[in-house]
């Protein structure tokens, strides 16, 4: 099965179409997906539902889905980490959200259909989700906080119109591999604990069996997996921060500035002050 990674924090998009494209696929993220109309069917984790106008759905990680578009149909994806749900950084903080949140995103697709019942409800939804599509499309930017809050004031009217119910678990290795990549996610910061050495002791694998496990389920080694993670922050505290790279090489862990620097190169082929020039510039 096709697994889709995304580094990103978030990512957003909004359009219409009269086939699905996509293979039968997880994730490595959350999944907002909300149908503006259109019909069709939802072949989510071994279950088929039927879609149309203002239908919600929302994935976790260890989902796996397609859809079967049977009449032009507008979609909008909100794609986030459990990292985004925690709060960007010391910008924002979470209190409440965090306790509920993973259960809300697993659970939802238990109810029964459709998800929003009261139709007010559906159409502030429906109003949202314009908005916070408007902001992606001038920023592009995941660590905005008018999109942060938005997706916080859509998740609460989600909420309100669900109970959530006690759900079958995850198979054995979706289950795993989903908390695996979150444990990496959290623990980015530190060296240590991403490490193979640790993350075996942590997960009780032997180290050999953790990289085979892990390329198995992502098609990635552990360690390219990891890197690449981590320069994914690297670019975005460039494009979107002010930290100077000694603060960005001190913030993720590495020894000194050679480090950073050479570590940069190997996977984008360029200086990283050369490339955060070029950011300033506008030529990347």
């Amino acid at each position: 099965m096709k697994r889709y990674i995304q580094h990103k924090l978030l990512k957003i998009s909004s359009f219409t179409t009269q086939e699905w494209v996509h293979p039968v696929h997880n994730h490595n993220h959350f999944e907002i997906i909300f149908v503006h109309k259109g019909k069709g069917v939802h072949c989510l984790s071994g279950m088929k539902y039927i879609y149309q106008s203002k239908s919600l759905f929302l994935l976790a990680p260890c989902d796996f889905h397609h859809f079967e578009v049977q009449e032009e149909t507008e979609f909008t994806f909100l794609k986030f980490t459990n990292v985004y749900l925690h709060g960007m950084g010391n910008t924002l903080l979470q209190s409440q959200w965090n306790q509920h949140m993973d259960q809300l995103l697993i659970y939802v697709r238990h109810q029964p259909l459709p998800v929003i019942k009261n139709v007010q409800d559906a159409e502030q939804l429906e109003n949202i989700l314009r908005l916070i599509v408007k902001e992606w499309k001038t920023s592009q930017n995941e660590l905005n906080e008018t999109i942060f809050f938005l997706i916080q004031a859509f998740i609460s009217i989600v909420k309100r119109n669900i109970q959530i119910p006690p759900a079958p678990p995850a198979s054995k290795h979706s289950a795993k591999i989903t908390e695996i990549i979150h444990y990496i996610h959290q623990h980015i910061y530190s060296v240590e604990r991403t490490q193979v050495k640790h993350l075996a002791e942590q997960f009780g694998y032997s180290r050999h069996y953790l990289g085979i496990f892990f390329k198995e389920q992502t098609g990635r080694t552990l360690r390219d997996y990891v890197n690449e993670y981590k320069l994914h922050l690297i670019e975005n505290r460039l494009r979107y921060s002010s930290f100077s790279i000694k603060e960005i090489s001190d913030e993720l862990g590495f020894t000194d500035m050679s480090h950073i620097h050479k570590f940069f190169k190997s996977y984008r082929g360029i200086n990283i002050s050369e490339y955060r020039n070029q950011l300033t510039n506008n030529t990347v």
